[in-house]
């Protein structure tokens, strides 16, 4: 069981889209200015350079360097997990130590990249990570993308480290967040991860969400978890079909990436183009600029419910 209080973490978590100048570089000041821009929206958690926040396409330094930007930014106002996922556990454990220094209230991880490891490595990995800081630490479950499916044996094992706080589950069958949430018990956190399946990932026992999209519509986002609070279900269902339709909608531009980056740019912040190999959407693009409007007359359509 987790020593640490986790009623923080019960938000609707943007995960954070890392901002870059033209040249290509890491833009601390407009990834401020995007942290802003989400308070201001009433969002009260970030989770910084994960899968959204392209953080396997950026050195260290550099997320080091916008873990410090936000922080800096939200200051008190907000919760925020620090994804320290590298390929190798050495520089995972020194991110987790950054976290600690700039402030951070969480960390997470996913169990590696490229490789193919058995659980051994990963329990080892993981374990090292939280050995190098004390903060509540994130298992991060995304099997599609790492390949390494989280076995109930491995997750009971995690849940004997008093700083594991939860899981981020990602992955597609919405009923291993049950079987998560189950074992780990009311003091444990699970994080809905696919965001067409937020409603269900919550009727299932999650305790929040963190997604991508939700970035590009954060006011969907909170009005579908309000609606859940409110036991209004049928409300969320219909918001629900509304917010996959805009997901699918992003999915289908060459990359979600630069479609939520565009999304965002059109809404009054600039954050620059994904790095490559993502590609950028033109903001001249007619059918972004037709999602953009449909996604703000959701917004505008919702506000009475």
């Amino acid at each position: 069981m987790t020593k640490y209080d986790v009623s923080r973490f019960r938000n609707v978590t943007v995960a954070l889209n890392t901002p870059f100048t033209p040249s290509g570089d890491v833009d601390t000041e407009a990834a401020k200015r995007l942290t802003r821009y989400y308070i201001e929206k009433g969002i009260k958690s970030l989770y910084v350079c994960g899968s959204t926040g392209e953080g396997f396409l950026l050195d260290s330094r550099e997320r080091m360097a916008i873990v410090d930007a936000v922080k800096e930014e939200a200051g008190d106002e907000m919760t925020v997990i620090v994804h320290v996922g590298c390929a190798d556990t050495r520089h995972s454990a020194e991110l987790a130590k950054h976290a600690v220094k700039a402030g951070a209230d969480a960390t997470s991880a996913v169990p590696c990249v490229y490789y193919h490891l058995g659980e051994e490595s990963v329990y080892r990995h993981w374990t090292a990570i939280t050995e190098a800081a004390d903060l509540p630490f994130f298992i991060y479950n995304i099997p599609q993308l790492t390949s390494f499916h989280l076995s109930m044996e491995l997750f009971n094992r995690m849940l004997a480290n008093e700083r594991v706080a939860g899981v981020k589950c990602s992955s597609e069958p919405c009923h291993d967040i049950l079987r998560f949430k189950q074992a780990g018990g009311e003091d444990f956190i699970v994080f809905n991860g696919p965001d067409e399946q937020y409603l269900a990932g919550r009727l299932m026992g999650a305790d929040a969400g963190i997604g991508g999209t939700y970035g590009a519509m954060p006011e969907l986002y909170l009005k579908l978890e309000d609606l859940i609070q409110r036991g209004e279900t049928q409300k969320a269902q219909l918001l629900q079909v509304k917010v996959t339709h805009f997901i699918y909608r992003l999915c289908s531009f060459p990359s979600m990436h630069g479609a939520c980056k565009t999304i965002i740019r059109l809404d009054g912040v600039n954050i620059g183009n994904p790095r490559l190999p993502f590609l950028p959407v033109d903001e001249k693009d007619a059918a972004i600029i037709h999602l953009y409007q449909d996604i703000r007359n959701a917004v505008e359509e919702i506000k009475g419910w």
